[in-house]
């Protein structure tokens, strides 16, 4: 009888283990991993340095910009960490999420770049971090909100996007080590020539760019064990 007293109560302990994991995992918390039309009125005394005031808002230096949308109330924060692990399961608290927060390459200084690596988490199922970037599979959407902004501690960049793709095989757009401004041209060439669409944008050598990566939904990339959606716009401001 007291063995199988023991043997209930081990079930009903690992089942609340596995329920509290879950849980804690899986459900966002308090002003969390994104925030949409808000983001600024959560900071209680705002001033003209946005990414410090969010920074002790979350008491988080991790924070290191916000991301928008134009034409749209979408805001995020972007944080950055010393590796590329950090942030996929954890909110601007650092607390477990498994919704994770958007975050940039830890190879990446984000004030001497050529190229900004963004990423975020996506799902068909829910609402995530990104999910918003699969909009962009619809050219009408895109000449809507081509443009994206990210707020650093000294300065807003705005970028006009010029490449929509779906990658399932070839992830050079990862690679940040350049020879020189040729071998740069090439790559971004070769973005460009990605897209789903012809987005009618130029580029020089000269170029800055942005990168926004996230997994892709659509049906024809479902058999692929690793397919994300790559969104890439070059500095016009």
């Amino acid at each position: 009888m007291k063995k199988i007293v023991y043997t209930s109560l081990f079930v009903l302990v690992v089942l609340f283990l596995n329920i509290y994991i879950v849980t804690s995992l899986w459900t966002p918390s308090h002003k969390t991993y994104y925030i949409h039309e808000n983001i600024i009125a959560n900071v209680d005394e705002p001033t003209t340095n946005v990414v410090e005031d969010l920074q002790k808002e979350y008491d988080n230096e991790d924070i290191k910009a916000v991301l928008s949308i134009d034409n749209t109330d979408y805001n995020s924060l972007v944080m950055q960490s010393s590796d590329n692990k950090y942030y996929l399961y954890r909110n601007a608290y650092k607390k477990n999420d498994g919704l994770g927060t958007p975050f940039v390459d830890y190879r990446i200084d984000l004030n001497n770049t050529k190229k900004t690596l963004i990423f975020g988490h996506n799902s068909k199922y829910k609402e995530m971090p990104f999910k918003i970037l699969e909009n962009y599979y619809d050219e009408d959407y895109y000449k809507e909100h081509k443009y994206l902004n990210l707020t650093l501690k000294d300065e807003t960049k705005k970028y006009e996007i010029f490449s929509v793709y779906v990658e399932y095989k070839d992830f050079d757009y990862y690679n940040l080590d350049f020879k020189n401004n040729t071998e740069w041209y090439k790559h971004i060439t070769k973005l460009k020539n990605k897209s789903f669409y012809d987005t009618g944008v130029e580029i020089s050598e000269d170029d800055e760019i942005i990168i926004l990566q996230t997994c892709s939904t659509l049906k024809e990339y479902y058999k692929y064990k690793h397919k994300f959606l790559v969104i890439v716009g070059k500095l016009v401001s």
